[in-house]
């Protein structure tokens, strides 16, 4: 086959454009940095890191939603901190309170403290994430969960829904606890309801009527005592003198004390009950001259303390004359006593303990699994790396050598296109 100079010289132009090609792809390699720029460079490998590039798009979105978590858990974590610090604080000043030394007035300062913490567990309560989310208001992440009334009363305004994050292809963590649970959810050993607001409120009633009653009273062999009853229903209470003891239950109505008497005469005491003035006094006076001590008292319908109580026994030791040995005391509800709000901080402290030792759980379990996150980051990227950069020690020896042979080939080329006959005569 006779092949004329015109197509030996396109032939050749075709196969210098290919060669600039492949130059041109080297250099495209090497300025970009990738093996891999279009997927016709390497169809099967283009896939394969296609697929990769999904996966590690997938672990990055799972590592930012564990950051997002751990962010949510650690603030909770710190509130719930805080929230235990006041109860601490409230603990201690609930004991100091409760010493005889205090005035009203020192009291009341010690009162208007718990004021403040009060507003400082509001505050606490309302905590809002770096996104503005209240950690605390269950879906209702734009509400402020906790609004308080003007008479004091704290009333949550969330939901009981519970936020979560999926950190994992098959793991969803829980990066919120609903506010009611956290503030409200709690019951005393009485087994009655409250909350942390009610039980600050609670202790500072305690402690601003603690000047004006007592827990038991005593005097000694002869005493009077006398009911005021806004609270009707059933009023239990112990007496004891010398070495007896009796525990009472019984329901009154109004301020006759005549089945307290009778009761009183009933029991093993030692004690004989009469009633004077209409039957709304009643004296008790010890055989054998034996202390009367009055306590525990609890009547039902009364489990918080109040701003001011309504129902109580006044309680006054006197001489066989019936002149007056002492000052009235008035035994106030067990509820009403500052002691019986130490035990209710306790059972606050334990609920608040246990919350945090749920969002402690999670943030260990979300650190877990983002270092796992991590670490198939970490494998997944050096698998993507290995098929898609470049290796450029190669890709610049490849381009030299292809730079040559270009080269070589043009100047050939130009060598035989300009022979023509006459350089063959002579």
């Amino acid at each position: 086959m006779k092949i004329s100079n015109k197509l030996f010289s396109e032939q050749q132009l075709s196969q210098f454009s290919k060669n600039m090609e492949n130059i041109q792809k080297i250099q495209d390699k090497i300025s970009s940095g990738k093996n891999i720029i279009f997927a016709s460079d390497d169809p099967v490998g283009a896939v394969q890191l296609s697929g990769m590039k999904d996966n590690l798009s997938k672990v990055n979105r799972f590592i930012e939603n564990s950051n997002i978590a751990l962010d949510r858990l650690h603030l909770m974590d710190a509130t719930m901190e805080s929230i235990n610090n006041v109860f601490i604080r409230a603990k201690e000043l609930s004991i100091q309170a409760a010493n005889d030394i205090y005035g009203v007035m020192d009291r009341e300062a010690i009162a208007i403290e718990f004021d403040e913490m009060k507003s400082e567990l509001m505050t606490l309560a309302n905590t809002q994430d770096s996104t503005g989310t209240f950690i605390y208001a269950g879906y209702k992440t734009k509400t402020s969960p906790f609004k308080m009334d003007a008479n004091g009363m704290v009333e949550y305004k969330g939901d009981r829904g519970v936020l979560n994050l999926q950190v994992t292809e098959s793991r969803l963590v829980e990066t919120s606890i609903d506010g009611s649970t956290v503030f409200q959810d709690i019951v005393t050993s009485e087994g009655v309801s409250t909350d942390l607001f009610a039980a600050i409120d609670n202790i500072s009633r305690s402690i601003r009527t603690a000047a004006g009653g007592v827990e038991e009273a005593k005097a000694e062999g002869i005493a009077k005592i006398t009911l005021t009853n806004a609270d009707p229903g059933t009023y239990a209470f112990t007496i004891k003198s010398g070495e007896k003891s009796n525990d009472f239950s019984l329901d009154i109505t109004g301020d006759d004390l005549s089945d307290v008497a009778s009761a009183i005469n009933s029991a093993n005491l030692d004690i004989t009950a009469t009633l004077e003035d209409s039957n709304k006094t009643l004296k008790l006076v010890n055989t054998f001259g034996h202390d009367i001590d009055f306590g525990n008292l609890q009547i039902t319908g009364i489990d918080k303390a109040q701003i001011t109580p309504t129902s109580f026994f006044s309680f006054r030791a006197v001489d066989a004359a019936g002149n007056n040995l002492s000052n009235m005391q008035t035994i106030y509800d067990k509820d009403q006593t500052i002691a019986s709000r130490l035990d209710e901080i306790v059972t606050i402290q334990s609920h608040v303990s246990n919350q945090r030792a749920k969002v402690g759980a999670r943030m260990n379990s979300s650190e877990r699994l983002r270092d796992v996150l991590e670490e198939r980051k970490i494998l997944i990227s050096q698998d993507v790396s290995q098929l898609q950069d470049a290796d450029l020690a190669s890709l610049v020896t490849s381009l030299q050598s292809q730079l040559t042979s270009q080269e070589a080939s043009q100047k050939a080329f130009i060598n035989i296109a300009k022979l023509n006959l006459f350089d063959f005569i002579s």
